[in-house]
């Protein structure tokens, strides 16, 4: 299992120059999860301010330079992060805005190398994997949007469009997605050779000759059960003899 920090922040807006202005990461090391790191943020100078994103978040576009200077909050996460001696995959919902934000914020203050030693490149990304395993089904979200996932999955109520709130329900959509992939994974081991087969080609992953040989497509990538389905047949065909 991945060693994860779920992250999410609030901005000043989506502009290249907009700062961040609250930062909630939480750690899930071998699949248990850890305390949370949590902080407002003082924007950078000249930052450009969206009135709209204050309206979203809520927060008082007045308060918001009585916050800890971004250098200070800086600091703290990268001891914080430190604290658990590993190097962790970013997690979270629609994940490359907060990691590219992430990125430019420890740029902005010279920590280029803090971020590639303690990030590996792999992205956690439940709006990915909501869009991947729900791609089909007839009983899914009305969107993906966090919000509608949340109430799709009757996850814990939180204050949304706040940092600590967005990545804690994040977490609880990733926990329920592995559920659902588990019991998909306990039902298809029930299918018979025939059904599987049968099931693989109505849904495209492959195809077949009148000899019974498979042909993979590109499709078959999305489905780890329809892989291991082709890979122990070419198994049996070619090395189990």
């Amino acid at each position: 299992m991945p060693n994860i920090l779920w992250i999410d922040i609030e901005t000043t807006g989506l502009g290249d120059n907009s700062a961040i202005i609250e930062i909630a990461a939480v750690p899930m090391i071998d699949g248990e999860i850890g305390e949370h790191f949590h902080s407002m943020i003082k924007p950078h100078d000249g930052a450009s301010l969206d009135k709209t994103a204050f309206e979203v978040t809520n927060i008082n576009i007045n308060d918001i330079w009585t916050y800890p200077e971004p250098r200070a909050v800086l600091n703290d996460f990268i001891k914080w992060i430190d604290k658990h001696e590993v190097i962790f995959h970013i997690g979270g919902h629609n994940v490359m805005f907060d990691r590219n934000k992430l990125f430019k914020f420890f740029c902005r203050y010279g920590e280029y190398g803090s971020f590639i030693t303690r990030f590996n490149n792999t992205n956690i990304d439940t709006i990915r994997e909501c869009r991947s395993f729900f791609k089909g089904k007839k009983n899914k979200p009305i969107n993906f949007k966090l919000e509608s996932v949340c109430q799709y999955f009757k996850t814990e109520s939180r204050i949304h469009h706040r940092a600590l709130g967005d990545v804690l329900s994040t977490i609880d959509i990733y926990k329920e997605l592995e559920k659902l992939k588990e019991k998909e994974v306990t039902k298809e081991d029930k299918l018979s050779f025939v059904e599987k087969r049968q099931k693989y080609l109505d849904m495209k992953y492959i195809q077949m000759n009148p000899e019974g040989d498979i042909f993979i497509t590109t499709e078959v990538t999305k489905d780890k059960g329809a892989m291991r389905f082709i890979l122990n047949h070419l198994y049996e065909m070619y090395v189990d003899q």
